[in-house]
């Protein structure tokens, strides 16, 4: 890797696969900016009102926030981020026209082309997780209106219809790594820390 050239990651996966829980750790480890969609939105419709009532009546479809909402938000964030820092994509972008505007954005900035991880876990696994779910964690989600089983497996479903074109896009222009994250917070840590690693030797 060159010297002080900031490292960048795209951290994708089922829904509750762990991705915020392993993202704080790896933002503080390989200094990198926390680019959370749902922390952003949150802080968003704490703000406004109207916008939290738009954003209520996607959400208890079990759909995913518009794209337009979204692509503004991940514009800002690339070019405003010192260029010092990486990014780390922490559950975004959803949806291939937002994840082709990433690529796009990524490479005017000139910052190193990322690493793309996807962690995964059963559906099964996912409603336990987030029907059990804490409040908050580090202020990165909450309770959602639509946290019920029937709502959660739309949820998932439509999530996987979409992600499955971002995961073959950005396998096709960057290096692409799957893991199994239905295990323990330590083991899937250090699987993670050791692809990362082992991605820095090649940049």
């Amino acid at each position: 890797m060159k010297k002080d050239q900031p490292l960048n990651i795209i951290l994708l996966g089922d829904p509750a696969a762990g991705k915020a829980t392993h993202a704080v750790y790896l933002c503080k480890k390989y200094n990198m900016f926390d680019l959370d969609m749902g922390k952003e939105l949150r802080q968003m419709k704490a703000r406004d009102k109207k916008f939290a009532d738009k954003i209520k009546h996607t959400e208890g479809k079990g759909n995913l926030t518009q794209t337009n909402i979204v692509r503004d938000i991940l514009k800002q964030k690339i070019f405003s981020i010192p260029k010092s820092k990486g990014i780390l994509f922490d559950g975004t972008p959803k949806m291939i026209g937002e994840a082709k505007m990433v690529a796009k954005w990524l490479k005017q900035e000139g910052r190193a082309k990322p690493l793309v991880i996807y962690m995964s876990i059963p559906m099964k696994e996912t409603v336990r997780r987030m029907t059990d779910r804490k409040e908050d964690f580090a202020g990165k989600f909450g309770k959602r209106d639509d946290d019920n089983s029937a709502a959660l497996e739309r949820r998932v479903k439509y999530y996987r219809t979409n992600i499955t074109e971002v995961v073959k896009y950005f396998g096709s222009i960057y290096k692409f790594k799957k893991i199994s994250s239905n295990a323990p917070v330590p083991k899937v840590r250090k699987v993670l820390v050791g692809m990362i690693d082992e991605y820095k030797k090649t940049l």
